[in-house]
């Protein structure tokens, strides 16, 4: 039993790890997505964290199923003749994903330690593949150790940025509206935007999950401490409001302002942050192509990881601009077959209830 819990709280803590990324730990995606919207990013966040609930227990449940060790079954299985689309798609963001995160630990590593942003990048890069290397379970147990430390760190940051600025549920200024609207439709939104770049790895997990219990405790646990994370940023940054619209990385330069140490504390979370959803992103890549564990499987996250570096030179923000909201995109289309797959199967298990 003890091992299962463990098991468990391992899942939960490797979903908040692919999840999370270098656009949520610098503020900036807590701010277009919720911070904007004023009083109304409260809902929004619920609406979001029921997101991460449902299609992450979803896509879990789906891989427990078919004993997947890549996204692809899943695809197979939830959204049959789209599933090439969603394959290519959710490949090619990966990599685009893969390349932003390496292009962002560069350039932050440059801008805080004055790193060349070759090596920044390169280092991103290496450990990545080192980590990815190891297979499923090292990037499990790479991630679940580092998400902790993010938790706290945020969970720090964020109280202590409170205590100094006071609370307030405050609106934006005339001229600054949310990335999404209506609220709704944001926190749909951010949910796709964030849960397709997680199908490979929560598709893994779910492929070594012994139980269906299993997999929802895993996507409670995962959702609950993601919907945590983002109460904590969005009500920092709503009470700092409206100095706080002018950063691009507003976290950090808040925490810089409550310590001397904030902000290079801060910058250990963002590059904490960067590597996990690296790892994940890699990972997919491989594993999509390969089987894990074998040579090719090390070779194909070699190569990827090497290819990342020349891509990530396209910049941080320009790689952001094109493919991240290409992502939400695809992921609603995500959402909509994982939600008719999850009713096909309800009306399956009637049906078979009725028939005994």
């Amino acid at each position: 039993m003890a091992c299962r819990r463990t098991a468990i709280l391992t899942a939960a803590a490797t979903y908040v790890g692919t999840v999370v990324g270098a656009g949520f730990a610098s503020g900036q995606e807590v701010l277009q997505f919720f911070g904007l919207l004023g009083p109304w990013g409260l809902p929004a966040i619920a609406v979001a964290a029921g997101g991460f609930l449902f299609f992450g227990d979803a896509i879990m449940d789906a891989g427990r199923e078919l004993q997947a060790k890549s996204h692809l079954p899943v695809f197979r299985a939830v959204s049959g003749r789209l599933s090439p689309f969603l394959d290519l798609v959710t490949t090619f963001f990966l990599f685009g994903a893969l390349s932003a995160m390496v292009a962002g630990a560069g350039s932050v590593l440059h801008q805080e330690f004055s790193v060349p942003w070759l090596a920044g990048a390169g280092f991103m890069a290496v450990i990545a593949i080192a980590t990815v290397s190891s297979g499923l379970r090292g990037v499990i147990a790479a991630v679940s150790a580092v998400v902790p430390f993010l938790m706290a760190g945020v969970l720090a940051v964020s109280l202590a940025i409170l205590r100094t600025e006071g609370l307030s549920l405050s609106s934006p200024p005339p001229g600054f509206t949310a990335a999404v609207r209506p609220w709704p439709l944001a926190g749909v939104t951010y949910v796709s935007y964030n849960i397709i770049m997680s199908v490979p790895v929560l598709s893994s997990l779910g492929g070594a999950m012994r139980s269906r219990k299993e997999a929802g405790w895993s996507a409670l646990l995962g959702a609950a401490c993601l919907g945590l994370s983002l109460v904590l940023v969005y009500l920092a940054l709503v009470s700092a409001f409206p100095r706080v619209l002018t950063w691009e990385i507003p976290m950090a330069h808040l925490a810089s302002a409550i310590h001397g140490l904030g902000r290079p504390f801060y910058t250990s979370i963002f590059l904490a942050e960067v590597y996990t959803t690296a790892v994940a992103d890699l990972y997919g890549l491989a594993a999509r192509v390969s089987s894990p564990g074998s040579t090719s499987f090390k070779t194909a996250a070699a190569l990827s990881g090497a290819l990342s570096i020349w891509a990530a030179s396209a910049g941080f923000s320009n790689l952001v601009r094109v493919v991240y909201p290409a992502i939400g995109w695809a992921g609603l289309v995500l959402l909509l077959e994982l939600l008719l797959y999850r009713f096909r199967r309800l009306v399956t298990s009637r049906r078979t209830t009725r028939g005994r």
